[in-house]
């Protein structure tokens, strides 16, 4: 008994409770959550991975950002064979998932054909609907090209760092 209830709780309360802290960036309150920081942005719960100044190093263009601000829906897409396709794929899971609070829709894709999921590619990116599309590189980096924001990652920890980068410059933390 004791034991599947203690499975029960791991699985509804996780393995601790987080230490409880709060860090104030940019006048905002963040508080550790134990896996992950919660900030209240306009009325509204965002999580991140990272604090803004973990991820601040990461330049991004503000032309960049201004195509993701103010859309309904951003695609995301990858290669489903790249080498860091579970980090990316959970980025990109994460990032749906705190957009959705702020009524922006991920839709999350290919760039080539795969079974039940759509092709995504740069050259679909619109002023409406523009697309991220995340690789493994040697550099972490994210940049444009032709209209499509491309966020590259040299490892696993690097794709969810990208994820939350991003988020910020969306929600106007950084």
């Amino acid at each position: 008994i004791i034991m599947v209830f203690s499975a029960f709780g791991v699985i509804f309360f996780g393995f601790g409770a987080g230490s409880g802290g709060s860090v104030k960036y940019n006048g905002l309150k963040f508080t550790d959550k134990g896996n992950f920081w919660s900030v209240n942005v306009n009325g509204r719960e965002a999580l991140f991975t990272y604090l803004p100044d973990e991820v601040s190093f990461i330049n991004i263009s503000i032309v960049a950002i201004g195509k993701l601000k103010n859309v309904v829906q951003i695609d995301s897409t990858s290669e489903f064979n790249d080498t860091l396709a579970e980090p990316i794929a959970l980025a990109q899971f994460q990032m749906g998932t705190t957009l959705l609070n702020f009524n922006i829709f991920v839709r999350n894709g290919f760039t080539a054909e795969q079974q039940n999921f759509p092709v995504i590619a740069c050259e679909d990116a619109t002023r409406f609907v523009p697309v991220i599309y995340f690789k493994e590189s040697n550099a972490t980096k994210i940049h444009m090209e032709n209209n499509c924001i491309i966020a590259e990652a040299a490892n696993a920890a690097d794709a969810i760092r990208l994820k939350d980068r991003l988020v910020y410059g969306i929600l106007g933390i950084i």
